[in-house]
């Protein structure tokens, strides 16, 4: 999906990239905050053929230079470890060619900014994290203020922590659908809870380009931000026996190199 304004001058553009979930997303804007570009994806296990060609392509179709991007954003997690590498990795090599500062961006407050000014009380994000967890933070609306830091959960236990607070809270997030049956019984027990719709698991365009905007550029790469092990870190003795290696030796190895 791509929509296009055509009306800028040609300086201090604003590109930012998110890629946290299946759907592979990046904005362009202009330094007065219009939204001049979006285009996004739902192409798991495909991004690295969408993301960088889609931006030339978009750069090149509104007769734009790269260089006139002055302000890079990454959205860092948690969330898909490929993704995310996959939007930071483009996002500093796209920077390094023009000295182009890039800000880091966190995926939580991201998701709660959207629903946030239409609400008010306590808004819960909760995202897909597999192996039966959720990456979860919860957030006072309207102004989308955390009331907690973000954590990785099991399932259960993220309900648990739902069920002992605001009971006409605010759920979204696609860690709500991956679970379905346990949410179902966390809102039989808690009927004044909100789930809230599907348009909000993914951050707007608009929320973006605006977190891109406001959000403080730092100096070197940008970290990600993971909250629990990747899945090849967990699996790792498995993977070290089926290449015949010793399972000490290989973790050695991975932490030699991470």
């Amino acid at each position: 999906m791509t929509s296009a304004d055509c009306s800028h001058d040609g300086t201090g553009l604003t590109l930012a990239l998110n890629g946290c979930e299946e759907r592979l997303q990046f904005v362009l804007g202009s330094e007065s905050g219009t939204l001049l570009a979006s285009r996004q994806w739902t192409v798991p296990g495909q991004s690295v053929r969408f993301l960088v060609p889609g931006i030339a392509e978009t750069m090149e179709s509104l007769g734009l230079p790269m260089k006139d991007i002055s302000r890079i954003a990454a959205v860092r997690g948690p969330g898909s470890f490929t993704g995310m590498r996959l939007v930071l990795a483009a996002a500093m090599g796209l920077a390094a060619g023009h000295a182009t500062p890039v800000a880091g961006l966190d995926y939580l407050p991201l998701l709660a900014a959207g629903p946030a000014p239409l609400l008010d009380g306590v808004v819960h994000v909760l995202t897909y994290a597999r192996r039966g967890l959720v990456y979860m933070q919860s957030f006072d609306a309207p102004q989308a203020l955390p009331q907690s830091a973000p954590r990785a959960l099991g399932i259960a236990e993220a309900c648990e922590a739902v069920a002992g607070g605001d009971p006409l809270a605010c759920l979204l997030g696609s860690g709500l659908r991956k679970n379905p049956e346990q949410i179902a019984a966390l809102t039989a027990h808690m009927p004044g809870l909100r789930i809230l719709d599907t348009r909000w698991d993914n951050p707007t365009p608009e929320a973006l380009l605006r977190a891109a905007q406001n959000a403080e550029a730092v100096p070197g790469d940008i970290e990600p931000l993971y909250l629990r092990a990747s899945d090849a870190e967990d699996n790792l003795p498995q993977i070290a026996a089926k290449r015949g290696m010793d399972p000490k030796q290989a973790q050695k190895r991975l932490y030699k190199y991470s």
